[in-house]
């Protein structure tokens, strides 16, 4: 058995031309078969010991020769193999990682797209909110201090004056003739003459300062009082006065000042835009005041406005813009 190893690796060795078999060798290769059940020694035996014909521990040279060789070189094709599986593997994670990155980029996509459709579809619900109150946009607002506004276009709200008596004033005001309901925080003006004519007494029925609301000496343009209701209150009306006589140190003073024409705006409680009350063209209603200091003048709305704040916004005037107003819940 040990010859017949021997046997075909020299054989090998041979065919492969890894090495140089010795000239004797070669002739005595045809008289012994590499499948002759013979030993080493039956080998040496058959070959002579001379002119450099293998011997037992040439052979074993040899032999551990060649079988570092072939092992080197599989153990080569097998390292080679090794890094190309290697190297296909780096580069199926990198295609796995590039590939996990655009899923990534393409689920960032569909988030983002996701978010800005959910914003259109809250802001278009808003303008349809919207354009179901008021059929063209006006500006925004957030108190009485802020009546910056442009045109909208919007059912008529043409008024109607109508005659009440002194006792039904006091029963349909909305508060403003009793500090206990509507306290003086809640009515605001653009200016003021001075402290005793601050839009706080600008009440129907004042009986506190100068009994009326004047605003600021010289300013005309722009000016307004607002009434703050603290919440949404349906309103079918307004009356106006002007400023009384004044009875100071035992003589009455008669100032003659009211405003004859104004415009009115709201804004309700949830809303954050002004509405002003307009005529059936589109323009501005244009409410007509009073001719004198004391007669109240009411002008009912065409239909009721339920809102929150309420302004008056005076054009014309006699003498000073002073005036005295409620709003009517009856």
């Amino acid at each position: 058995m040990k010859s017949l190893v021997f046997c075909c690796v020299i054989v090998n060795c041979f065919v492969l031309g890894l090495c140089d078999v010795p000239q004797c060798f070669k002739l005595k290769f045809g008289e012994i078969a590499c499948n002759q059940d013979v030993d080493v020694n039956t080998v040496i035996k058959t070959v002579p010991g001379q002119n450099g014909c293998l011997s037992l521990a040439k052979g074993l040279e040899l032999f551990e020769k060649v079988g570092k060789m072939i092992g080197n070189k599989f153990e080569q094709l097998y390292n080679e193999e090794k890094q190309k599986v290697a190297d296909g593997n780096m580069i199926g994670r990198k295609f796995e990682k590039l590939y996990n990155e655009e899923k990534q980029k393409v689920a960032d996509g569909n988030m983002i797209g996701r978010k800005f459709e959910k914003l259109y579809n809250e802001e278009k619900q808003k303008v349809a909110i919207l354009n179901n109150q008021i059929s063209d946009v006006t500006k925004e607002m957030n108190t009485c201090n802020d009546f910056r506004k442009i045109t909208t276009m919007r059912e008529s709200s043409v008024v109607v004056q109508k005659d009440y008596s002194t006792p039904q004033l006091k029963k349909c005001g909305v508060g403003m003739q009793d500090i206990n309901k509507i306290n003086d925080s809640q009515i605001t003006g653009s200016s003021m003459w001075d402290e005793n004519h601050g839009p706080q007494y600008g009440r129907l029925f004042a009986t506190r300062g100068i009994k009326a609301w004047c605003s600021q000496n010289g300013k005309v343009i722009g000016q307004w009082i607002c009434v703050d209701l603290k919440k949404d209150i349906q309103i079918i009306g307004v009356v106006t006065a002007g400023r009384p006589p004044h009875v100071y140190n035992g003589l009455t003073d008669l100032h003659n000042q009211w405003v004859s024409t104004f415009t009115m705006e709201y804004k309700t409680d949830k809303n954050k835009y002004i509405i002003p009350f307009l005529d059936r063209t589109g323009k501005l209603e244009v409410f007509q005041g009073n001719t004198d200091m004391t007669t109240p003048v009411v002008n009912i709305f065409r239909f009721p406005i339920t809102a929150r704040w309420f302004t008056i916004k005076p054009i014309n005037y006699v003498y000073s813009m002073c005036m005295q107003f409620d709003l009517l819940v009856c």
